[in-house]
């Protein structure tokens, strides 16, 4: 009777204790193939900055190399604010191998029951992993892999600037003017000018 009782109160003790109190349970984590293939994003990075909202926390992060999933170069990754309900805490400046998975925004979040840990204690994971890749950037030139070139920008074409007329010089002056005939004087004389005073002349002079 009396053991009943005891398990009666164990039973009614856990059952008041508010939920945010008890303890995470996880299933027992897989090895470093199996949690890499039910991932959605692996990765190395280590938090540059966290914020929280009361409930989850916000952590950002600096991403070092990829071998799973489209990750940027600084991705942000959530988690709950609690132990208690399997959020994870990261350090800040601390390098991670992450076992990321998405929510139904699809939005990164990862938590105890993840095989996400730090790098020092990542050299199974690391053997698994392999080299990896660098994250890329989600610009529309990441397919490249590298970062695009700014376009130069486009070239006014000036039409060319004829030069201004130069003045003629003095021969070229002389070479425009009309044609003279020689006067009496031996000056230059206008043609019609001129045809008068031979005709004058042929009728002054004795037949």
């Amino acid at each position: 009777m009396l053991a009943w009782l005891a398990v009666l109160l164990t039973a009614t003790t856990l059952w008041l204790v508010p939920r945010g109190a008890r303890a995470c349970s996880c299933r027992e984590l897989p090895p470093p193939d199996l949690a890499l293939a039910e991932a959605d994003a692996v990765f190395e990075a280590r938090p540059f900055g966290m914020s929280t909202d009361g409930q989850r926390a916000l952590y950002a992060f600096e991403v070092d190399r990829v071998w799973k999933g489209e990750v940027p170069p600084r991705v942000p990754i959530s988690t709950a604010l609690q132990s208690a309900t399997c959020g994870r805490s990261f350090q800040i400046g601390t390098q991670y191998v992450i076992y990321a998975h998405r929510n139904a925004d699809g939005d990164l979040t990862d938590n105890l029951c993840s095989r996400t840990r730090t790098h020092s204690a990542a050299a199974e994971d690391l053997q698994v992993l392999g080299a990896g890749h660098e994250p890329r950037s989600t610009s529309p030139d990441s397919s490249t892999g590298s970062a695009s070139e700014p376009a130069e920008p486009p070239r006014i074409e000036t039409p060319p600037v004829e030069p201004p007329p130069t003045e003629p010089s003095r021969r070229g002056r002389a070479a425009e003017q009309p044609h003279t005939s020689a006067g009496p004087a031996g000056l230059a004389m206008p043609g019609p000018v001129g045809i008068a005073i031979r005709r004058r002349r042929a009728v002054r002079s004795p037949a």
